[in-house]
């Protein structure tokens, strides 16, 4: 009789530590799927946050582009005449409407950093993500810069006009070669996350 009662007793012990076992697994699952879940919102959503931002710092970009281009040829026009440089025949000659930086918007990126959705992107997308957030960062570094240097009060104070002239055009050079690899970074990115948005 106690065989049999300590035989029974094991048995029940058994089934317990089975059911204990199956239910700290169901919890254990249960969780990973609520955080699995979880993880691809903030993904669907950080993508959702990058197309949106990407196309307007793309529009932002694409808007610039003819009048930077313009402006670089007639100020090497300006420069390359034969009659002295002057801030009359500046604005005469050259239709100069400001230096019309693009402000790239990074609230996504910074998001996306500061909730580590980018973590839970395919590994090669968030590369190209992370490289059109590099490119645009080098230009607004360079944009920057150049402000900083030409609109300060000591080169505005001169009469330096061909000076003057001889910077921004180095700049402008420089704009227009960033600003296509720019476009062609969005060209080849924004498909690849409205891709995976749609799937």
């Amino acid at each position: 009789m106690s065989f049999r009662g300590g035989q029974r007793s094991f048995f029940n012990l058994l089934i317990e530590v089975v059911l204990v076992a199956v239910g700290v697994f169901l919890a254990l699952w249960a969780n990973n799927w609520h955080e699995d879940r979880e993880h691809r919102a903030q993904a669907r959503a950080a993508l959702r946050n990058f197309a949106s931002e990407m196309e307007a710092n793309r529009q932002a970009t694409q808007r610039n582009r003819t009048y930077h281009e313009t402006l670089v040829r007639e100020l090497e026009q300006f420069l390359r005449s034969k009659e002295p440089p002057s801030e009359e025949r500046l604005y005469k000659e050259v239709h100069f409407e400001g230096v019309r930086p693009v402000i790239f918007e990074h609230t996504a990126w910074d998001l996306a950093l500061a909730t580590q959705a980018l973590s839970y992107l395919k590994p090669e997308l968030a590369f190209d993500i992370s490289k059109v957030y590099t490119q645009q960062n080098a230009f607004q570094t360079l944009e920057n810069s150049y402000l900083a240097a030409a609109f300060s009060p000591a080169s505005l104070s001169g009469d330096n006009v061909k000076g003057f002239a001889t910077a921004m055009v180095i700049y402008l050079r420089d704009v227009n070669q960033q600003e296509p690899v720019i476009l062609q970074l969005y060209d080849k990115v924004i498909p690849e996350v409205n891709s995976t948005l749609s799937r």
